[in-house]
């Protein structure tokens, strides 16, 4: 009896590797060529993150007629944007920063421009900054960028 059942055994083990080592072979096989597949598929010309893809939107829109207004505790910044993209685009976010005599920097204030833009399409913003607790300090020069913008 027990040369049969090491018998079986044996044959028992043969026959799980006999199964096993193919499994193994062919999942190492797949798994390389689907990286290889996927490497082709995702080119190197797109974007690798998120912020990537939203930096080539902000070059997208242009700002025109920024001017400041003072009002006590307040400043209003206002001008005009401009999508250049072939996309509509949408949430946009505007950064005003001011500058003293000297260059340096001593207040910012950002604001989100709620209308989504189709190409070419020109708005209006308004960038409100203080308040009646928080004075800006004195400044010499304001400018505005694009933070952030996407096509969602």
């Amino acid at each position: 009896m027990e040369t049969s059942t090491t018998g079986l055994l044996r044959q028992g083990l043969i026959f799980g590797f006999g199964l096993i080592v193919p499994l193994i072979l062919g999942s190492i096989v797949y798994t390389k060529v689907s990286y290889s597949m996927a490497k082709d598929y995702y080119s190197d010309s797109e974007p690798s993150s998120y912020l990537e893809k939203e930096d080539d939107y902000t070059q997208k829109i242009e700002i025109s007629n920024v001017k400041d207004t003072r009002d006590g505790n307040f400043v209003m910044v206002t001008g005009a944007i401009k999508n250049t993209a072939n996309k509509k685009l949408s949430s946009i976010k505007l950064e005003a920063e001011f500058f003293n005599d000297k260059g340096e920097f001593v207040y910012e204030e950002t604001e989100y421009v709620s209308k989504s833009l189709a190409p070419n399409e020109v708005e209006n913003f308004a960038i409100k900054c203080g308040c009646t607790n928080r004075t800006i300090p004195e400044y010499a020069k304001v400018t505005v960028r694009v933070v952030s913008a996407s096509n969602y």
